[in-house]
């Protein structure tokens, strides 16, 4: 219909606007908005049109619903409608009226027909239908209200009849196929015919390769978006010889005209422009279920396809021969599948490709910017200011664009790298909150959540844009946005003025969603290089020679990358310059590509960035970090965005206790290099499971079934191969490991490991693993093989691994006591423990023979050993069996009451619990204190300041009177160390408990000779006094005050004067006997009187029969533990790794890539940092338990560890940056047991093993630091020739850096050390560390005549410091041979020939003796008369 129509006349309105003519000829003033809508309408063919109108007018003199009449519209009116958000909602009022002319085609939309969305719906109701679907699509929910990337002649939301129903046919006849409308390819056609244009690289290859026919024979069922740039694949895919069906990954995205056209090219595709949930799965169904059809290579983008066919068609695999994936949510997917073991197929992963990251990112950002920007702003760009959150690659295009536009533009980063890019770059960083009320537009590009909040949104200037080119609609809060105060104001499409009470508005575009997928359009260029990208990877997957892809996902290989990029050069006339021979061979590469390693990423190469499988590699990129942030002048007014956290250590909430939580310390029994093996478990299990059970899951059994099922696994042991064995073990494994795979949540797979284990302890299943054991132990074949390999791996120790974790679950969950066990769980608890400390059939005690695997492993007999599993499954059975630090206090209570000892004051631990961490010294003003401190010759002309200075250093007195008239001294210099340390150092000061002095610093000599300090009060410890404390102190005083001593008689007091008297009885009050001084007493009087005093009964409990056992080879064993924790310590060097700890974390093939390999270093130092804690814990559990048992086995035990030098190692460990070692953060909770077996795995990037958890310390690792600090003090306590060694070794700077961790338990013991050497010390150092002394008197247990700060103390003689150790070695040694080395039975028994001791015995006579001496006596001697004659002549 042309405009001089006489039944349709256009009128141009006075204002501007449309007129409209009707069919009675009124002319009625038509809105501006449909203006470009009758212009759409004009370019219809008249035969559309005249359809149309037909039907409208038929629909209209019928009288039907005008809701019907207003879907028949146009549809290129509805597009329209659609995409200015507009709906039709016609109000009740009367309609006007056709005039009855049949001859009339014109026809009249009145304004009142259309109505914005705006008007009827508010921002807090629920979506709609269409609005709740598919919330799972791979493609963000903005996209839901984008522009298409072409624009649409439909809107298939409007009509009531689905495409389901509809009977379509092409113009060849065929119906395979289920689009929209059939009748709309012609459109369809032109638009593919544009997209044709801008992808010269799909092109060229459909030339290139057209005669070759690469993909003859695939057949390849695809899942994308279908628009035109995607139909120029598929008949790109169909040229080189490939049979395609498709469907839609999006609900929303699918151009019907596109899919017409399709349909009519003989393409089957079932896809239409809002499918419903049900439409989707049917279309993906009806591609993939087809009879005579099946396919043979997947195209994906968002995983759907890959998941159906999985899910209902799983046999379809068979042939299958690959699949490419290009979003990241498939490619996550498939790594999900990939990890669990369910991928059957090779997996191309186009999404991480170059071409594809570089394009979609950067230049394709830096375009549809400004095109967002003008399409729903119309500003302009130059002068304005503009922060950039973020400068990545998508925010370097942003950044890129606005700038030459001649905006002003600021950027916020986090990451030092990309700040000092951004800085190089000529952008000022800054922080958000500096900017915020000045800019003009604000853009985030972090692909982070709340980056701009409400708090920024309130403080943001009058018509301040607000968008988002980042991740979804996460980064900006627009959900605090939404609040009754704020009024919303739709202005057009994708723009909405928030607006304040003030009046003060932002313009927020899109919602907050992505404004490139919402506001613009997505270069069809850029599409040709990712549609290349697939193309090739589907041709490299169907061509490969079989094995050269195994079922794994892969990223395409470089060439290819570059063959992409090479084809696109053409279109600008680019020409390549090519190497000559002389410098390919100089540069080491070949002539024709590729120019860049596999392990190059998105055009950013680190410069320190070692070779690809290297383990230095995260230590290299946190270096250049490093070297970035010093990079940052301030001259260039960088600014950082803060991360949590300050340089100030945070005092750490940290509870010390037996172990840690009961999920982290079963996930620390597994390295991440062994998460596939899960899913080996797993099949192993089900295999078995469904040849002996039909129908059911493990979970569903009744408990007999589940016993007779356990008792047929025991069966299937017991068989000769090895493989089988092993698969058998691996099911039992998969019991143990709580059946994960039938459980939906992490505390169902903790209950239930439990719950099997239990099961399993009840049906044997210990003593069979213990069998399996010696078995693997005592295999010689294993070691000796072991002992020839190069390098050992994880592979060869794959039986001993499965059998330890067995026992090593069975142990850690029968043990974890909780109120809700059954009886039946108790008992069986206790017959556990018990089996695991006695000697059971004539076989040593579980630990023993840990033990000797421990040492076998050391001396290299067996390095395939899974030393790590081996030492955590000792440290839980020497807990198990001895008990933990509570069964010790309790023990500790029993054993003084057994003794008849006074109960114990207070419980050690629980004390320490109640402390509060002191602030760390302050390092930084320390070191400087020399520069700017006045010199002291100064000082003494000002008398105010000397005093205050002499206030700081005297501040441990403020516990202790002043002395007023003591002669004040000057200030002291700074620590001088000894002279084989060069350096000069002033270590900074502890403030005290940080709460306020208890004596203000003194004003003047008046307040200060008004004021006395009283002893403060609430001391944590009460003093203990030994009874060789009070024999000293009256020896020094009847020396000093009647020239004699008593001896070791404590009570006579006769001629001392009465404070002398005070003095011994407070001494006595706080007299502590300690169970070791009765032992040793006790020791000493067996010693005295071997026979008179009898043979000693020493009880069989568990510590004792451990003892026994370990006596022989204890010096081995401490040894071997010392060498191993030797080699997991962080400052080990590489000289010292004689032995390879790593044999159970390394895997057979090395990393290839930067994240592998920094996985793989998580991983090693993760498993160094388990191994340091459970030696540290087996020590101290060790040498606490024979303490309490016998001190002088105690005492043999800790002199084998000073011999193996076990001082020294202790404080090579801690000499280091201790603070960093507590805070590492040396694990991934995503790979973590159960974790791992329950959620999705989600893609590991560098960033995110970098940044690590959210945690605020390690657990394990600032356990293992007070570990190692409780057994240094064990090792030193009252030993003054050990205590030498912390004072020869300089221990007191290494300790005092510690205390920098502000945690009380950890400061406590280093405080202890401290305090055993500074009688050693020196004068100087106790002054000038007179904050760490003060700190040393509040924290430390009182010895009440303890003149340790003085150096006055009586045992400190250096010159009996090896008698000590000799006097101490003797007696332990006359110990273990009175106790252990007596022979039984032996007739070269000793023989006691001491008259005294015999005659002075008390034998018991037994009744008849009684009787039959009552009888002798009187036949022999009374019934006898006496010749007393006869016996004075005898003699």
């Amino acid at each position: 219909m042309k405009r001089s129509d006489p039944h349709h006349q256009h009128q141009r309105h006075r204002d501007g606007g449309e007129a409209l003519l009707s069919p009675d000829g009124t002319v009625t003033e038509a809105p501006r908005t449909v203006k470009k809508v009758m212009d759409l309408w004009r370019e219809l063919p008249d035969s559309e049109r005249k359809i149309y109108e037909d039907a409208y007018r038929a629909d209209w003199q019928a009288n039907k619903e005008r809701n019907r009449i207003q879907e028949q519209l146009i549809p290129s009116l509805r597009v329209y409608l659609k995409k200015e958000i507009m709906t039709y909602s016609p109000p009740a009022c009367t309609m006007e009226k056709w005039d009855g002319n049949e001859g009339t085609s014109a026809f009249h939309m009145p304004e009142w027909m259309i109505q914005f969305a705006d008007q009827k719906q508010e921002f807090n109701k629920r979506p709609t239908k269409i609005g709740r679907r598919s919330l799972s699509r791979s493609i963000s929910q903005s996209s839901t209200d984008s522009y298409s990337s072409a624009a649409s002649y439909t809107d298939s939301s409007d009509d009531e009849t689905s495409p389901r129903d509809k009977q379509q046919k092409n113009s060849k006849g065929s119906s395979d196929f289920c689009v929209k409308n059939i009748k709309q390819a012609e459109f369809g056609r032109r638009e593919i015919e544009i997209a044709e244009q801008e992808m010269p690289a799909l092109m060229a290859l459909r030339k290139r390769a057209q005669g070759e026919k690469p993909l003859a024979g695939a057949k390849i069922v695809g899942c994308t978006h279908i628009t035109a740039q995607t139909a120029v694949l598929m008949e790109t895919l169909g040229a080189l010889g490939a049979q395609c069906r498709w469907a839609a990954c999006n609900i929303y995205s699918t151009l019907n005209e596109v899919a017409a056209a399709l349909a009519e090219s003989g393409f089957p595709v079932f896809a239409w422009k809002g499918e419903s949930e049900d439409d989707f799965w049917w279309c993906i169904d009806r591609c993939v279920n087809v009879e005579g059809w099946q396919p043979n290579m997947i195209l994906d983008d968002g995983g759907d396809l890959t998941h159906w066919i999985y899910k209902k068609y799983p046999n379809m695999f068979k042939k299958i021969k690959g699949i490419v994936e290009e979003s990241v949510t498939g490619v996550h997917r498939l790594y999900q599948l990939s990890k669990a073991g369910k991928l059957c197929v090779p997996a191309m992963n186009v999404n991480d490709s170059v071409t594809k990251q570089k394009f979609d990112n950067l230049y394709c950002c830096r375009e549809s910017i400004l095109d967002g920007l003008k399409r729903t702003t119309d500003m302009m760009f130059g002068g304005k200011q503009v922060v950039i959150c973020g400068y990545g690659e998508v925010g370097k295009g942003c950044c890129a664009a606005l700038k030459a536009m001649g905006s002003i533009v600021y950027v916020t980063e986090i990451d030092p790298i990309c700040a000092l890019q951004a800085c190089m770059d000529g952008f000022r960083l800054v922080k958000l909150n500096e900017v915020i009320r000045q800019v003009d537009i604000v853009i985030t590009c972090t692909g982070n959540k709340n980056v701009v909040t409400r708090e920024h949104l309130d403080r943001m200037k009058n018509s301040c844009i607000v968008c988002n080119m980042g991740h979804s609609n996460t980064e900006i809060d627009v959900a605090s946005l939404r609040t009754p105060e704020l009024t919303w104001e739709r202005v057009r499409s994708q723009v909405d003025h928030v607006i304040w009470p003030d009046g003060k508005r932002i313009v927020l575009l899109a919602e907050g969603r992505l404004l490139n997928l919402s506001c613009s359009t997505v270069p069809t260029f850029v599409l040709s290089i990712t549609a290349t990208t697939q193309a090739l990877a589907l041709i490299e997957l169907y061509n490969a020679p079989e094995g050269r892809y195994k079922q794994d996902v892969y990223l395409l290989p470089k060439k290819m990358d570059e063959y992409v990029a090479s084809l696109h050069l053409p279109t600008f006339d680019a020409h390549l310059t090519e190497l000559t021979d002389e410098q390919a061979k100089y540069l080491g590469l070949n002539k024709n590509g590729p120019f860049k390693p596999n392990y190059y990423r998105s055009g950013l190469s680190s410069p320190l960035a070692s070779a690809p499988g290297d383990v230095a590699d995260l230590e290299h990129q946190v270096l250049f970090k490093d070297l970035c942030r010093s990079q940052l002048q301030p001259g260039v007014t960088a600014k950082i965005s803060p991360l949590q956290g300050s340089v100030d250590c945070p005092t750490l909430e940290f509870e010390y206790g037996d172990a840690d939580g009961h999920a982290a310390e079963l996930s620390e029994l597994y390295s991440y290099t062994e998460n596939l093996e899960f899913t080996t478990n797993r099949r192993c299990f089900e295999e078995d499971f469904k040849t002996q059970v039909q129908g059911k899951e493990w979970l569903e059994l009744e408990e007999d079934a589940q016993k007779a099922y356990v008792m047929g696994l025991l069966d299937r042991l017991e068989v000769v191969s090895r493989e089988r064995r092993l698969k058998v073990a691996r099911a039992v494994l998969y019991l143990a490991q709580g059946t994960f795979g039938e459980c939906d949540s992490e505390v169902d797979v903790l209950h239930w490991s439990r719950y099997n284990c239990f099961l399993l302890y009840q049906m044997g299943t210990f003593s069979a693993f213990l069998e399996l054991l010696h078995m693997e132990i005592d295999n010689s074949q294993a070691s000796s093989s072991a002992v020839r390999k190069p390098a050992i791996s994880i592979a060869d120790s794959t039986e001993l691994r499965v059998l330890l974790s067995v026992l090593y679950l069975l142990v850690e969950n029968i043990r974890l006591e909780r109120e809700t066990d059954s009886c039946g769980w108790r008992t069986a608890r206790e017959t556990f423990r018990t089996e695991l400390s006695f000697s059971m059939h004539n076989e040593e005690p579980f630990a023993l023979l840990l033990f000797s695997m421990v040492t076998k492993f050391c001396s290299g007999l067996a390095p395939h050993f899974p030393i790590k599993k081996v030492l955590l499954l000792l440290w839980k059975v020497v807990m198990f069996t001895l008990g933990g630090f509570e069964h010790l206090q309790a023990l500790k209570v029993q054993k003084r009451a057994e003794l008849g000892l006074p109960p114990l004051a207070e419980d050690s631990i629980q004390v320490v619990k109640s402390m509060r961490a002191a602030s760390p010294p302050s390092y930084t003003l320390d070191l400087g204190e020399s520069q700017l401190a006045p010199p002291p010759s100064k000082l003494r002309g000002r008398r105010g300041s000397r005093r205050q200075l002499l206030t700081k250093q005297d501040s441990l007195d403020i516990y202790n009177e002043r002395d007023l008239f003591k002669t004040e001294e000057p200030a002291t210099e700074e620590e001088e160390e000894s002279a084989g340390d060069g350096e000069r150092t002033l270590d900074g000061e502890l403030d005290l408990l940080e709460q306020d002095p208890l004596v203000p610093p003194p004003l003047s000599q008046a307040t200060l000779s008004a004021e006395r300090v009283a002893f403060p009060k609430g001391l944590p410890w009460a003093p203990k006094v030994r009874q060789k404390d009070i024999e000293h102190f009256l020896e020094l005083s009847r020396n000093k005050f009647i020239g004699f001593t008593l001896g070791q008689d404590t009570d006579t007091l006769v001629g001392l004067p009465r404070p002398i008297h005070e003095s011994v009885k407070t001494l006595k009050q706080h007299k502590y006997i300690s169970i070791a001084d009765v032992q040793i007493k006790n020791e000493e009087e067996l010693e005295k009187c071997p026979m008179s005093l009898g043979e000693e009964v020493v009880p069989e409990t568990p510590c004792e029969i451990l003892y026994q056992g370990m006596l022989y080879s204890l010096p081995q064993y401490m040894i071997a533990l010392l060498k191993i924790l030797l080699a997991a310590a962080p400052t080990s060097k590489a000289k010292t790794d004689s032995i390879n700890i790593l044999a159970d974390v390394l895997p057979e093939e090395m990393p290839v890539t930067v994240l592998q390999s920094m996985k793989l270093g998580i991983d090693v130092n993760r498993h160094k940092e388990i191994i340091v804690k459970s030696i540290s814990a087996l020590l101290l559990l060790l040498l606490k338990h024979f303490k309490l048992n016998h001190i002088y086995q105690f005492e043999y035990v800790s002199q084998h560890l000073v011999f193996a030098n076990c001082i020294p190692l202790i404080l090579k460990f801690f000499n280091q940056n201790i603070l960093s070692y507590i805070t590492a953060k040396n694990s991934i909770s995503v790979l973590d047991y159960p974790c791992c077996t329950i959620q999705d795995l989600p893609e590991l990037t560098t960033e995110s093993l970098e940044a690590g958890d959210n945690n605020q310390f390690c657990w394990r690792n600032l356990f293992s630091c007070i570990n190692l600090l409780r057994l240094l003090n064990k090792l030193t306590k009252w030993k003054h020739s050990r205590t030498m060694m912390l004072v020869v070794f300089k221990s007191a700077p290494i300790l005092k850096r510690a205390l920098k961790v502000k945690q009380a338990m950890l400061q406590l013991y280093v405080l202890k050390l401290l305090k055993i050497q500074t009688k050693y010390l020196g004068r100087q150092w106790r002054k000038s560390n007179m904050k760490t002394m003060s700190a040393i008197y509040q924290k430390v247990r009182h010895r009440m005549n303890d003149d340790w700060a003085y150096g006055n103390d009586i045992d400190a003689r250096p010159w009996d410091f090896q008698a000590e150790e000799c006097t101490l070695r003797a007696n332990i040694e006359a110990f273990n041979s009175r106790r252990y080395d007596r022979p039984q039975d032996s007739e070269f028994s000793p023989v006691d020939n001491c008259l005294q001791s015999v005659l002075g015995q008390r034998l018991d006579l037994p009744e008849d003796f009684h009787c039959s001496y009552e009888i002798w006596l009187e036949r022999e001697v009374f019934s006898q008369p006496i010749c007393w004659e006869e016996l004075l002549q005898n003699h």
